[in-house]
């Protein structure tokens, strides 16, 4: 049973360190309103968190998949890391879930702008927590 299905940004947290890729990023985003990220698709909860969508950069298809059980921690907002500041030191008013989550042995960061909408800088981001937070739980 499918709980949530949503429009979503996101980018890696080793994607937020490379500043090369950064850069390339940011100077697609300053046309559209949009904080910096590297995938566009839908993300669907059930049993697990699934992104399905597409790389910018090169436009290929992406696809990940992600189980509850190996979240490990969820927050709302930015992080000394992705700060949440656009190029002209303005501060983005919405702010990203960002999820840690086990895959082999590593712990990874995904920040994840849900249903953003640019022209109005709004998003669902805070619903899809309090979801996400309630599955995770579970």
């Amino acid at each position: 049973m499918t709980r949530l299905k949503e429009r979503a940004l996101i980018i890696f947290e080793d994607e937020v360190r490379d500043l090369e890729i950064l850069k390339k990023l940011s100077a697609r985003m300053v046309v559209q309103m949009l904080p910096p990220h590297r995938y566009d698709g839908i993300m669907t909860v059930d049993e697990s968190l699934r992104f399905e969508g597409r790389e910018l950069l090169t436009g290929e298809k992406f696809r990940f998949e992600i189980p509850l059980n190996s979240i490990v921690e969820m927050q709302l907002g930015f992080d000394e890391l992705y700060v949440g500041k656009d190029s002209k030191g303005k501060k983005y008013q919405l702010n990203p879930i960002r999820i840690r989550f086990k895959q082999n042995d590593d712990v990874k960061t995904m920040y994840a702008f849900m249903e953003y909408n640019g022209l109005f800088r709004s998003n669902s981001g805070e619903e899809c927590f309090k979801l996400l937070s309630k599955l995770v739980k579970a």
